[in-house]
């Protein structure tokens, strides 16, 4: 379908009972930010993964020892190249957030993930693993899966965008949030 098209379902996607059901399940904190991610998508960045920026901490019932998650947030998804260059000037000139194309390769070609951009880490004691993170160039099977999970015909002139926060633990949709500023940058 055309992008304005996938633009549109991923919209209706939204208030979906099913889609809610499954974020639910799969992150219930990230309920609250659905209606942010929707304005997202309704000005041309279409979301297909995002994470808020918030700090959890508990006690691991594996091993009865404390723990400590701490995010960066991030969204990834597509916008049409018109409004890709635009948008990722105008993130670097007025916020404090990063914004990249990402770019797609052979689908043999070596990508090392201890290279990637750390999005989220698990602490415990002195220990710190990275749990979360993405790259700026994918092979191109994944981009096939991506187009097809938004729905996007191959011939449209999309091009896959990340954006993050630099600091941690910083609330997506709060006043200098990640999602807040994304949307104050479409809304230009």
């Amino acid at each position: 379908m055309k992008f304005k098209d996938a633009i549109d379902n991923s919209v209706k996607q939204f208030t979906s009972p099913t889609f809610i059901k499954e974020i639910k399940e799969e992150d219930v904190k990230m309920v609250k930010y659905l209606n942010i991610l929707k304005k997202i998508n309704e000005n041309g960045y279409l979301t297909l993964e995002s994470q808020s920026g918030i700090k959890r901490s508990g006690i691991s019932p594996l091993d009865g020892k404390p723990y400590e998650i701490n995010e960066k947030a991030y969204v990834i998804g597509f916008m049409l190249e018109t409004d890709a260059s635009e948008f990722i000037k105008n993130i670097s000139l007025y916020t404090d957030k990063n914004a990249v194309f990402v770019t797609f390769c052979n689908d043999n070609v070596y990508l090392p993930k201890e290279l990637d951009i750390p999005l989220t880490i698990t602490k415990r004691g002195k220990d710190i693993s990275v749990t979360t993170h993405t790259t700026t160039v994918l092979p191109n099977r994944m981009k096939d899966f991506y187009l097809k999970q938004a729905h996007i015909n191959k011939s449209e002139k999309v091009v896959y965008i990340l954006c993050w926060d630099n600091k941690w633990n910083r609330n997506a949709s709060s006043k200098s949030g990640l999602f807040t500023d994304i949307l104050k940058i479409l809304n230009k």
